[in-house]
């Protein structure tokens, strides 16, 4: 159906907000998912239903202009009434099918959701999950997920945060490397030893190398995945802090207090008020929640288990 002069719809309002928070048409199609042609025809397509510039070119990049900013507040509250919508009715939802988008850490992805995929799908053929992985919070106010597994937990009052359990943390290095560096005294801080950890952990998860002291130590490595920093460990890099689960599981690397126990943090199932009744997020929720139960002691104390 032909839309009449001057009209414009929600869709064409995706695409505004879109490069007015990248700052860029390719930005911007890389989060809707087409091309960046596409972006800025559907831009100059508002642009003149509207009668007015949205956005000026800049050497780095698209600003809004004085309209563009009037309309962006506008654009930013439509955005939020259609995310209520869609979620009222995401929550109403009875059908077990179609997509749930969940994200967590690669850790908690191996050992929580990719088992608890496996048993949804013998009994759920017609769900999907879409899966993101990494450390950074997706917001799930604005449906960038409709399940999250994180170890901080959000203090926002319209999401509901269950407590799945606690995981282990210690220390890890190679054998190799504590050789030529010696042991840390715990207690003592790391001053002096090379550290393999987080861009930008959330600080809910500190305090971070089992509350060590980090001055004088050096920074070897920053990255947010855990099978990388495993790596970096058993190549001789530092020191990494990394879920027991996953450090036990190489035999490239030691825990580098083996009669400590691990430090435990929480993990949380994190969900948005509107979503919990949904028939499909409850299942995916349960699925995962029990993953974690069978997996409880390992997830606490990792394959080796403190010395005694």
């Amino acid at each position: 159906m032909n839309r009449a002069p001057g009209s414009w719809q929600w869709d064409d309002v995706r695409f505004f907000l879109a490069v007015a928070r990248a700052g860029s048409l390719s930005g911007a199609a890389r989060v809707l998912g087409v091309g960046h042609v596409t972006v800025g025809r559907r831009i100059a397509v508002l642009e003149r239903r509207l009668g007015v510039t949205l956005l000026n070119r800049t050497p780095d990049g698209f600003a809004t202009t004085a309209a563009g900013d009037a309309v962006l507040r506008q654009c930013m509250a439509m955005e939020t009434a259609a995310l209520d919508v869609e979620r009222v009715a995401a929550g109403r939802d009875s059908l077990v099918s179609g997509s749930v988008r969940v994200t967590t850490t690669e850790m908690l992805a191996d050992q929580l959701v990719a088992p608890a995929t496996a048993a949804l799908r013998r009994a759920y053929p017609e769900l999907r999950i879409d899966l993101t992985l990494g450390v950074r919070s997706l917001d799930i106010a604005r449906r960038d997920a409709d399940v999250a597994v994180r170890f901080a937990k959000p203090s926002a009052p319209d999401l509901v945060c269950r407590k799945l359990g606690d995981v282990g943390f210690s220390l890890y290095a190679s054998p190799r490397y504590l050789a030529r560096s010696g042991v840390p005294t715990r207690g003592q801080g790391l001053a002096e030893y090379d550290l393999i950890t987080f861009t930008g952990a959330p600080g809910a998860m500190s305090p971070f190398f089992m509350g060590e002291s980090l001055e004088g130590a050096r920074i070897a490595l920053r990255c947010n995945n855990p099978l990388i920093q495993l790596k970096a460990a058993a190549n001789e890099v530092g020191i990494a802090e990394l879920a027991c689960l996953l450090g036990d599981s190489s035999p490239d690397v030691v825990r580098v207090w083996p009669d400590v126990p691990p430090m435990r943090r929480a993990a949380w199932l994190i969900v948005h008020q509107d979503l919990r009744r949904s028939a499909r997020i409850r299942a995916v929720s349960a699925a995962i929640g029990e993953a974690f139960r069978d997996r409880r002691k390992s997830l606490e104390q990792g394959f080796r288990g403190a010395s005694r």
